[in-house]
């Protein structure tokens, strides 16, 4: 796990071993990791990774058959809920229908029996930076789906706890508010040191918010990194397929040492100098990650890339290009200024960009060569 501007002497949160099993489906395999005081740390994975199982052990809604779970400190194994000191927001939004969104927001202060001016004061505050102040004094029945997100967001976030446990906060949010609102949250989270721990499958919101990225695959812990290590540096092929779009390019390469040569896609191109460092532990023939953005187009007459353009995705200023030969199919990002001459089926050169940035994967186990060392 790499270093960030946190503290780590006294994490607010120690995961070590935990096992989780349902029947005969196991959860949660061996899953350790930390979350240090005023940080925010993102449990990543796709459907049915174990994020929102962690969640609830963390909680004290569930119990985890085996392993240890602390927070500040202290072992919570027995704890009830009300006992941990963490405020929770799941994505089944469980908001007080009887009370408005006023009421719903302000419940935590009211329980601690705060006066009704600094109620006021501080909810009001919410609300604005949630943008829901329009909505304060309507029921939740009468509310949007992601109005009703944002205002059990607005209870959590109220509330100053020594952790905040976030699944899926924003995922009923349109694109925009979506964006805008994790941008808020992550202010927020380091003005006023707040510890987040939020589960989502989305790798865009884990890159844009996360200092720390715990990538959870079938119930185990994968990779601990900081986001773009893990971007840089995914632990194994998978990683790198979920965390990047348009979608890592993975080709068949072999290494010429005779040569010095990196071949891939009927190309032959100089064998680049970090996968040189790591020839002990490299096959001759192994399987190359290419980012799309690592790639650029080319002379077709002289391009060590020769290939047929078959498909073109605007996505404004930046657009996919997809291109295929007998070898390989690849895709591209490039600038859409760069497409306005092309045209479907054209033939086109492509060549690397940023050979330094190329990751190489063992075929048969898809662990990045090079990992750990």
């Amino acid at each position: 796990m790499n270093d960030t501007a946190v503290n780590r002497q006294n994490p607010a949160l120690c995961v070590d071993g935990v096992c989780k099993r349902f029947r005969t489906t196991k959860a949660l395999d061996e899953v350790s990791f930390i979350v240090p005081e005023a940080s925010l740390t993102v449990v990543l994975g796709s459907a049915g990774a174990g994020k929102t199982t962690m969640l609830r052990l963390i909680a004290g809604l569930d119990k985890p058959d085996a392993g240890r779970i602390e927070l500040a400190g202290s072992n919570v194994a027995g704890w009830e809920p009300k006992d941990r000191n963490v405020a929770m927001i799941f994505d089944n939004l469980a908001l007080y229908p009887d009370k408005t969104g006023f009421g719903n927001i302000a419940s935590p202060l009211v329980i601690r029996g705060e006066s009704r001016e600094v109620v006021e004061e501080r909810v009001g505050e919410m609300a604005r930076t949630l943008q829901i102040t329009h909505i304060m004094q309507r029921l939740p029945k009468t509310m949007s789906g992601g109005e009703r997100q944002r205002v059990a967001l607005g209870r959590a976030l109220i509330r100053t706890p020594s952790l905040f446990l976030l699944d899926e906060p924003l995922s009923s949010l349109d694109a925009k508010l979506r964006i805008d609102l994790r941008a808020e949250l992550r202010r927020m989270q380091r003005d006023h040191g707040y510890t987040f721990l939020l589960a989502t499958p989305d790798f865009h919101e884990a890159m844009a918010i996360a200092d720390t990225i715990v990538m959870l695959r079938e119930g185990r812990v994968v990779q601990i990194d900081t986001p773009q290590t893990m971007y840089d540096q995914p632990a194994d092929r998978e990683v790198a397929e979920f965390i990047g779009a348009p979608r890592i390019n993975l080709v068949a390469a072999s290494h010429e040492p005779a040569t010095a040569s990196l071949c891939f896609a009927r190309a032959r191109v100089d064998f680049p100098a970090h996968l040189g460092r790591l020839s002990e532990a490299l096959p001759t023939q192994f399987e190359l990650g290419i980012r799309p953005e690592h790639l650029r187009l080319a002379d077709p007459d002289s391009a060590p890339v020769r290939a047929e353009l078959v498909d073109v995705e605007s996505l404004g200023p930046r657009s996919v290009l997809t291109v295929r030969n007998e070898a390989a199919e690849l895709r591209l990002l490039v600038d859409s200024l760069d497409t306005v001459s092309l045209s479907l089926n054209s033939p086109v050169g492509v060549e690397l960009a940023h050979a330094h940035r190329l990751l190489a994967f063992d075929p048969a186990t898809g662990r990045r060569i090079g990992h750990g060392l």
